[in-house]
């Protein structure tokens, strides 16, 4: 290679260099919220949360930006590996991964997972096919399932109710994993008979499956129910509204947990009660973002440290607010 040639090579290799340094400098730094699959409540919700953050030109430099996971496991996951800032999750999987239980007992407790905003309830929601004459979730034992797949929140939930009924899934032969959208086509192909899931009400895939293959709400309460709600304080009754679906005139009665959205301890006090802030001062624009949010109010959306503790910078908007002493 000749002097000039060489010496060209090594201008434009700096240049190429020197560009992608650039390039590096001038990206801003995000703020990233792990959230659901898309199709499901935690994507649109997560984003409905930067939007708010985002609002305010002060937190242009370092925007909020959604981003789509497997859910409540490995948004608990991201967050503690400093691969997420911001993170959805249900309660019931917060206080599991705070103590090192269900999917996190390998791990060890999460000391450092700290609530910052309650969100919409979500109910522990059993759809069955009004032909297999499943009412009540007792009904559901020897039937073939959807059940989820492993690693989402709502199977942990699935796995604690099995075992008030004294199921265990290794006795549950005719339980099948399936994802989300899959869940859906089984039941009305009749390779299930009923399926299993969390969520927010109303919900898009649960409407899917009352108009498209006459199914029904399942009943999940009674003695069993009532032990589970006394032994676990983060799960509370609920119940889904007769008239919201299709053939489902009559209330159900059933229980769940709370989405939350969740940080580590590391996170700095001023973002976590900026973030807070954002969200609790454009409320009335969240609420319009997505139905699951439409009936939040301000006192239910302060979370309980009864799951786990709450961030300090969280606490601080929170008692000046007066919502908390």
């Amino acid at each position: 290679m000749r002097p000039t040639t060489r010496i060209m090579a090594a201008i434009l290799a700096a240049t190429v260099v020197g560009c992608t340094s650039l390039v590096t400098v001038l990206a801003p730094p995000q703020h990233s919220l792990a959230t659901g699959v898309p199709g499901g409540f935690y994507h649109p919700v997560g984003n409905a949360i930067c939007r708010m953050f985002n609002r305010s030109g002060d937190h242009l430099a370092q925007p909020c930006v959604a981003v789509r996971s497997d859910g409540s496991v490995a948004n608990i996951r991201r967050i503690q590996g400093k691969e997420a800032t911001f993170g959805l999750s249900q309660t019931d999987m917060a206080y599991a991964a705070f103590h090192g239980q269900g999917p996190f007992k390998t791990a060890g407790p999460a000391l450092g997972l700290r609530m910052l905003i309650a969100l919409y309830p979500e109910a522990f929601t059993v759809i069955a096919r009004a032909d297999t004459g499943i009412r009540d979730f007792a009904d559901l034992r020897g039937k073939r399932i959807g059940i989820g797949m492993s690693g989402s929140g709502y199977t942990f939930t699935r796995d604690v109710i099995l075992g008030f009924y004294g199921w265990t899934i290794q006795e549950a032969e005719r339980l099948r994993e399936l994802g989300p959208a899959e869940q859906n086509q089984a039941l009305c192909d009749n390779q299930v008979d009923a399926i299993i899931v969390e969520a927010g009400h109303p919900d898009g895939l649960t409407q899917e499956a009352t108009q498209g293959c006459d199914a029904r709400l399942v009943r999940v309460a009674g003695p069993e129910i009532d032990r589970l709600l006394t032994t676990h304080s983060y799960y509370v009754a609920s119940v889904i509204p007769g008239g919201m679906y299709a053939s489902n005139p009559d209330d159900t009665a059933t229980f769940g947990s709370r989405s939350v959205l969740i940080a580590s301890s590391r996170l700095p006090d001023d973002l976590a009660y900026e973030m807070v802030k954002a969200v609790f001062e454009n409320l009335d624009e969240f609420r319009r973002l997505h139905p699951a949010l439409a009936s939040l109010s301000p006192q239910d959306m302060v979370p309980s440290e009864a799951v786990i503790p709450i961030h300090p910078g969280a606490l601080r908007y929170y008692r000046e607010a007066g919502f908390i002493r």
